[in-house]
C-alpha cells in the first residue's frame, strides 16, 4: 500500500510539474509573440517616421494603440506577425531606407512599387529580412550600385523586380550565386553600365523570366545564361551588347520569349536556335547588326507568333520551307535589311499572320496573286521601297481584314483595281511613287474606314470622282503629281475630318471652290501647279476649325520635302513615310533633280490639335486673278501662305500683319501695288518673305525683320525703297529765299574802322585757306595711300571678293577687341598685317569663310577670318553674338579677341595657334610640320583637350553651345600641342544674320554629320558628340572621315563599325602608331590595350541611334578614367 502511494505521489509530482513547465512554455511563447508583435508594430513606425508626404493619408492609421494587421497594407499571419507589407501605389514621398524591415523576420512579400521614395540601393538592398520571397520595387526611386550580397542575404527569394529605377554601376560578378530558388528578375530600365560576360551563372534552376533590358550594359552576351534551362522569357533589349548571338542558346528547351533587339549584334543567327524553338512564341532580334541569311532550321518553331528581324543587314531570300511550317505565325517585321529574290509565296500558307512587312529591302517581282485569301487574317501588308513591279493583284479583295496597304516606292502598273471596294476594313491606301495608271475607282466610295488615300506621283488620270466623297473618315488626301483634270470638287466640304489634301502639280482648272471652309479640321492645303483660275475664295480664310482633332493622322510616319531652292515648283510635300531611309529619295528622278530638297521628320505640323485651322497653304503656279482676301488674317494658325506665280493685282491686306505664326510668305510674281504694310513689322516669326517681281512701291518697313531679309526678295518693283534696296529719295519743297533788297542808303563812305576789320578777315581767310589747302594735301596723300591699300584687296588673289565702296574712310575703323593690349588696333593694321590679305597670308578657308594670319607691328600674330558675305544687314545681331562670344574664356577654345564690320565685311580676330588645324597635322600632304607622325602621348592630350573645350560649351558656358560642326578642322593645336576647339558659335552667328542659308551649311560637314541630322536638321548637343567621335576616329585610324579609295561607298564610321563587328579592331589603329608600338615590352601591351579603351568610347559616341550616345560630361569622365592617377586629375 505503501509503495503503490509513493508511486502516486511520485505521478503527481511528476504531472503537477509537467503542467507547470507548459504552463510556463505558453506563457513565454505568449509574451515572446507579443513582444514580435510590438518588434513589428515599431520596425514599421520607423519606416512610416521617414515618409515625408501622405497625400493620401494611406499611413494615418498606422498607430501603436491599433494592431498592425489591421494596419492599411499589413496583411499577417495566425500568430499575428507581420507577412505582407504593400504599398504598391500610395503617392507616398521621403527619403527612406530599408533597416526597419531588417526585424521583420517573417515578412515574405515586400511590394514598395509606385511611390516617389529616393532610396540608396547598396545599403537598402542588403537590409532586407532573411523570410523575404517577393520584392517588388519598380518606380520606386531606388538608385545606386546593387550589393553584391543581395541573393546571399535573401536565398528565399522567388520574385524580384526593380524595373524603371536608377541603379548604375555593374552588376557583381557573384551576383546571381544563391538564387536557387528565383523564378524571376526583373531590373529593366535603369543605368546599369558594364559587362556581364564575366557572370558567374550556375545555380538557376528555378529561373523563368530575365529582364535586363534599357540599360547600358555592354560587352558580350554571357553564354553561361545557357545554364538556366527552365528559362522561358529573356529579354536584353536596348543595351550595348556586342558580338554574336550565343550558339549556346540553342539548349534552352523551354524558351518561349527571345528579345535581343536595339543592341550591336553581329554574325549570324545561329541554325542551334532554330533547333530547339518548339516553345518560342516571339523572336525579336531586330535593330542590330546581324548579317547572313534567316536559318533554315527556323521551320521547327511551330509555335512563333512574332518574328521581327528588322534593321539589320539580312540578305538572301526568307525561305519557303520556313514559312509553310509556321501555321501560327501572326507578325513578320522583316524591314530594313537586304533581303532579295522574290515576294514569298508561301506567306498564303499563314492563316493567322496579321502583319506583314517588308519595307525597305530588295524584294523583286510581282506581288503574288495567290496570297489572298490564304492569309486570311492580314490586317497590314506593307512593301515600301522595293522593287516590286507589276499589277496590284485584284485578290487582295478577299483578304477581308485588309487595313492598310503600302506599296509605295515601287515599280507597280496598271490601274488600280476596284475590287479593292470588297475591303470594308481599309482605312491606308498608299502607292507613291510607283506607274500606277487610269482613273481613281469610283469604286473605293465605298470603302467607309478609309482614312489614307495617297497616291501622289503615279500617272493616275480623269477626274476625282465625286464618290469618293462618301469616305467621311478621310483625314489624308495626296494625288499630287499625276495627270488629274477637271474641277476640284466642291464635295470636299463634306469631309469634316480631312486634314490634308495635296493636290498639286496636275492639270485641274476652274476655280477653288470656296466650300472647302467647311473642311473644319483641314490644315495642310495644296493646290499649286495646276490651271486654277478666278479668284481666291475670301471664305476661305474664314474656316472656323474643328473643336477636336484627337487621333486624327497619329498613326502617321510625316515626313516634309522641302524645295529650298528653284528647280523645282511649290514649296514642298507632305510624305507617308513609314519604313522608308531618307537617302532613298536621292534616288528618285524626279525629286533628284530638285538640288536643294531638304527632309523634315517628326512634328511637322506643330499645331494639329491647338488650332484646327489652315497651317499650310500653297496655291502658287496658278492663273488666279483679283485680290488677296483680307480675311486671310483670320487665319491665326497659318505658318506657310504660298501664292506666287499668279495673276495677282492690289494691295496687300495690313489684316495679314496678325499672322502671329507666320513664317513663309511668298507673293513674288504677281501685279501687286501699294506698299508693304507697316504691320508685317511685327512677324516676328518671319523667316522667308518674297515679294520681287511685283509693281510694290514705298518704303520696305524698317521696324521688325523685314529690312534684315536679303535684297533678291524685294528685287523687280521698280517703286520700292529703303534697306537691303537703295534709300528712298525725297524732294523737299523750295523755300523763298528773297530778301529785301533796299535796306536804305548807305554813307558815301566808309568809315576806318570798317576798313581794318575788311583787313583782318581778309589776312584770317588767307591763313585758314593755307591751312584747308595743306590738310587737303595731306588728306589726299592718306587717300591716295588708301586707294592704294584698298585696291590690294582686289588686286591680291583671294577666294572672295570684298565690298566696302560704302563705307566711308573704311581704314579708320576700329576693331572692337576684348583685350587691351589690341584696343588701339584698326582695320588699316590689318590690311597692313597680312599684305592686304595676300595669297601668302591665307591660311585656311572653310564653310564659314577664309582665315588669315596677320603679324602685328609689335611681332605678335593674331588670324583673321573673314566671314562668308551674309545677305542681310543684321548689324544688331552680329554685335550681340559677338558680345557673347567674346566673353566666352576657356583654355581648350580658341579666343575670339575682337570683330569689326567693314561695308559688307565681316571679320573676326582671333589668337594664332602655332601648329595650325588637328587636320593639317595628321592629313597634311607632306610630312613637315604641319605632317609629322602624332605620338599616341599627344593623341591622347589632343583627345582630352577637345573632349574638354567641347564639354564646357555644352555644359559650363551661359548661353550653352551647341557647335554644329565640330571637325580636325576646328581643332586647333597652340605652342603646347594643346588641343583648343574653334569656329563655336559660328553655326548660330550665321543663322542669326542670314535664315535663308541651306539648313545642309549649318548642320555640319559631310563625314560628320550625325544621321539623325538627315532627318530632322535639328542640331543637338548629341549631335555635336557624334561628330566629336569621328574627330577621335581620325586620331586613331589616321583617316580621313570620308575616302573613297579607303571606304568606297560607306565612311569612316560604317567601315570602323564593320572592322570592329568583325572582331578586327587592331586593323583600324593607324599603322604609324601600331609600328611604333609593336614588341614585347609590357608598357607597349598596355598602350595597345589603352587605343581599345579608347575605341570602345569612340564607338558609344558614333552611335547611330542620339539616345544611346553619353553626354560630352561622360566623354570627359570616360577619358580621365584613363588618366594615370586619375582620381586627382582636374577635369580643366
Amino acid at each position: 500500500m505503501d509503495t503503490n502511494s509513493h508511486h502516486f505521489d511520485q505521478f503527481f509530482h511528476y504531472v503537477i510539474t509537467f503542467i507547470f513547465l507548459a504552463f510556463a512554455l505558453i506563457l513565454a511563447s505568449e509574451n515572446a509573440v507579443a513582444s514580435s508583435i510590438k518588434t513589428d508594430a515599431e520596425a514599421l513606425l520607423l519606416f512610416k517616421n521617414m515618409i515625408q508626404k501622405d497625400p493620401s493619408g494611406v499611413l494615418s492609421g498606422w498607430q501603436l494603440k491599433n494592431n498592425p494587421c489591421s494596419w492599411n497594407g499589413v496583411t499577417c499571419n495566425s500568430l499575428g506577425r507581420v507577412t505582407t507589407l504593400d504599398l504598391q501605389q500610395s503617392e507616398l514621398v521621403g527619403e527612406v531606407s530599408f533597416s526597419p524591415f531588417n526585424s521583420l523576420d517573417m515578412l515574405t512579400v515586400l511590394n514598395l512599387s509606385s511611390n516617389s521614395f529616393h532610396v540608396n540601393a547598396s545599403t537598402s538592398l542588403s537590409q532586407l529580412p532573411y523570410s523575404l520571397k517577393q520584392l517588388e520595387l519598380s518606380f520606386s526611386g531606388l538608385a545606386g550600385f546593387v550589393p553584391e550580397n543581395f541573393f546571399e542575404r535573401c536565398p528565399n527569394l522567388e520574385y524580384v523586380s526593380l524595373s524603371f529605377n536608377n541603379l548604375t554601376g555593374s552588376l557583381p560578378q557573384n551576383f546571381l550565386l544563391h538564387t536557387d530558388k528565383l523564378q524571376y528578375l526583373s531590373m529593366d530600365y535603369n543605368n546599369l553600365t558594364g559587362s556581364i560576360s564575366d557572370l558567374k551563372i550556375e545555380t538557376c534552376n528555378s529561373l523563368l523570366r530575365l529582364d535586363l533590358s534599357g540599360n547600358q550594359i555592354t560587352d558580350s552576351i554571357p553564354a553561361a545564361l545557357s545554364n538556366c534551362t527552365t528559362l522561358q522569357e529573356l529579354v536584353l533589349a536596348e543595351n550595348y551588347f556586342s558580338g554574336p548571338i550565343p550558339n549556346s542558346f540553342g539548349e534552352l528547351k523551354s524558351l518561349q520569349r527571345l528579345d535581343l533587339s536595339k543592341n550591336h549584334l553581329t554574325g549570324w543567327i545561329p541554325s542551334e536556335l532554330g533547333n530547339s524553338c518548339s516553345s518560342l512564341f516571339e523572336l525579336k532580334l531586330s535593330n542590330n547588326n546581324i548579317t547572313g541569311s534567316i536559318p533554315n532550321s527556323f521551320s521547327s518553331c511551330s509555335s512563333l507568333q512574332n518574328l521581327d528581324l528588322s534593321n539589320n543587314n539580312l540578305t538572301g531570300s526568307f525561305p519557303d520551307s520556313i514559312l509553310q511550317n509556321l501555321a501560327s505565325l501572326e507578325t513578320l517585321q522583316m524591314s530594313s535589311n537586304k533581303i532579295s529574290g522574290p515576294f514569298p509565296a508561301s506567306l498564303s500558307f499563314c492563316k493567322k499572320l496579321r502583319v506583314i512587312d517588308f519595307s525597305s529591302n530588295m524584294i523583286k517581282g510581282i506581288i503574288p496573286p495567290d496570297l489572298c485569301p490564304g492569309a486570311s487574317s492580314l490586317e497590314e501588308l506593307r512593301a515600301p521601297d522595293n522593287s516590286l513591279y507589276g499589277p496590284i493583284p485584284s485578290q487582295l479583295s478577299q483578304c477581308s481584314q485588309l487595313k492598310t496597304i503600302d506599296f509605295s516606292l515601287n515599280y507597280l502598273n496598271g490601274s488600280i483595281p476596284s475590287e479593292l471596294v470588297k475591303l470594308e476594313n481599309l482605312e491606308q491606301l498608299i502607292a507613291w511613287y510607283n506607274s500606277l495608271e487610269g482613273n481613281i475607282p469610283a469604286e473605293l466610295g465605298k470603302c467607309s474606314n478609309l482614312k489614307n488615300l495617297i497616291l501622289n506621283n503615279n500617272y493616275l488620270s480623269g477626274k476625282i470622282p465625286v464618290e469618293l466623297f462618301n469616305c467621311g473618315n478621310l483625314e489624308w488626301i495626296s494625288l499630287t503629281s499625276n495627270g488629274l483634270s477637271g474641277e476640284i470638287p466642291k464635295e470636299f466640304s463634306h469631309l469634316s475630318r480631312l486634314a490634308v489634301l495635296q493636290l498639286a502639280n496636275n492639270s485641274l482648272s476652274g476655280q477653288i471652290p470656296s466650300e472647302l471652309v467647311n473642311c473644319s479640321s483641314l490644315v495642310w492645303l495644296d493646290l499649286s501647279s495646276n490651271r486654277l483660275t478666278g479668284e481666291i475664295p475670301p471664305r476661305l480664310g474664314r474656316q472656323q476649325g474643328a473643336k477636336a482633332l484627337s487621333g486624327i493622322l497619329s498613326g502617321n510616319t510625316l515626313v516634309f520635302v522641302r524645295n529650298v531652292g528653284n528647280s523645282c515648283k511649290g514649296v514642298g510635300g507632305l510624305l507617308e513615310f513609314y519604313g522608308i531611309h531618307p537617302e532613298r529619295l536621292l534616288q528618285v528622278p524626279s525629286l533628284k533633280s530638285c538640288d536643294f530638297t531638304r527632309l523634315y521628320s517628326g512634328p511637322v505640323l506643330s499645331a494639329f490639335t491647338r488650332y484646327q485651322t489652315i497651317e499650310y497653304l500653297d496655291l502658287s503656279y496658278n492663273e488666279l486673278r483679283g485680290k488677296i482676301p483680307d480675311e486671310f488674317g483670320d487665319m491665326i494658325a497659318l505658318q506657310v501662305l504660298v501664292i506666287s506665280h499668279n495673276q495677282l493685282s492690289g494691295e496687300i491686306p495690313s489684316s495679314l500683319g496678325g499672322l502671329k505664326n507666320l513664317g513663309v510668305f511668298d507673293a513674288s510674281h504677281n501685279r501687286l501695288q501699294g506698299q508693304i504694310p507697316d504691320s508685317f513689322s511685327l512677324l516676328s516669326f518671319l523667316v522667308q518673305i518674297d515679294l520681287s517681281n511685283n509693281e510694290l512701291t514705298g518704303q520696305i518697313p524698317q521696324r521688325g525683320q523685314l529690312s534684315t531679309l536679303p535684297a533678291s526678295q524685294y528685287a523687280n518693283n521698280p517703286g520700292l525703297c529703303g534697306v537691303p534696296l537703295p534709300e528712298c529719295q525725297y524732294t523737299s519743297p523750295a523755300t523763298n529765299t528773297n530778301g529785301d533788297g533796299g535796306g536804305g542808303k548807305r554813307n558815301s563812305t566808309s568809315s576806318w574802322a570798317n576798313s581794318i576789320v575788311l583787313g583782318v578777315l581778309i589776312s584770317i581767310a588767307s591763313v585758314c585757306i593755307l591751312i584747308v589747302w595743306a590738310i587737303a594735301m595731306r588728306a589726299r596723300r592718306r587717300e591716295a595711300e588708301g586707294v592704294k591699300m584698298l585696291s590690294s584687296l582686289s588686286a591680291n588673289y583671294a577666294a572672295s571678293t570684298w565690298k566696302i565702296d560704302k563705307e566711308k574712310e573704311p581704314l579708320s575703323i576700329n576693331v572692337a577687341t576684348f583685350q587691351r593690349q589690341l584696343r588701339k588696333l584698326k582695320f588699316s593694321q590689318l590690311i597692313e598685317a597680312t599684305n592686304g590679305f595676300s595669297a601668302a597670308s591665307l591660311i585656311g578657308s572653310g564653310g564659314f569663310g577664309e582665315v588669315f594670319k596677320a603679324t602685328l607691328k609689335d611681332g605678335s600674330s593674331v588670324a583673321i577670318k573673314k566671314l562668308i558675305r551674309l545677305s542681310c544687314q543684321g548689324d544688331r545681331e552680329f554685335m550681340a553674338e559677338m558680345e557673347t562670344l567674346g566673353k566666352i574664356k576657356h583654355k581648350n577654345l580658341v579666343p575670339l579677341l575682337g570683330y569689326c564690320k567693314v561695308g559688307e565685311e565681316r571679320l573676326l580676330v582671333y589668337e594664332f595657334m602655332e601648329y595650325g588645324s588637328l587636320e593639317e597635322m595628321l592629313h597634311g600632304k607632306t610630312r613637315t610640320r604641319d605632317r609629322r607622325i602624332l605620338t599616341w602621348e599627344e593623341r591622347k592630350k589632343i583627345a582630352r583637350g577637345a573632349a574638354k573645350g567641347l564639354c564646357f560649351l555644352h555644359h559650363n558656358c551661359i548661353p550653352h553651345i551647341i557647335h554644329r560642326d565640330m571637325k580636325s578642322s576646328n581643332v586647333l593645336l597652340d605652342n603646347e600641342m594643346d588641343a583648343r576647339v574653334s569656329d563655336f558659335g559660328m553655326a548660330r552667328l550665321i543663322s542669326a544674320l542670314d535664315t535663308h542659308l541651306s539648313v545642309s551649311t549649318l548642320a555640319g560637314t559631310p563625314g560628320y554629320v550625325p544621321p539623325e541630322y538627315y532627318q530632322s536638321f535639328r542640331c543637338t548637343a548629341k549631335g555635336d558628340v557624334y561628330s566629336f567621335g569621328v574627330v577621335l576616329l581620325e586620331l586613331l585610324t589616321g583617316k580621313r572621315p570620308t575616302d573613297k579609295e579607303d571606304f568606297g561607298d560607306t565612311n569612316l564610321v560604317g567601315w570602323v563599325k564593320m572592322k570592329v563587328r568583325e572582331g578586327k579592331s587592331m586593323e583600324v589603329i593607324d599603322q604609324e602608331l601600331v609600328s611604333v608600338t609593336k614588341g614585347n615590352d609590357e608598357a607597349e601591351v598596355l598602350e595597345v590595350k589603352e587605343m581599345i579603351r579608347y575605341l570602345e568610347i569612340t564607338m558609344q559616341c558614333v552611335e547611330d541611334f542620339a539616345s544611346k550616345r553619353p553626354n560630352m560630361l561622360q566623354v570627359v569622365a570616360m577619358l580621365r578614367e584613363l588618366m594615370p592617377g586619375s582620381s586627382s586629375s582636374n577635369s580643366g
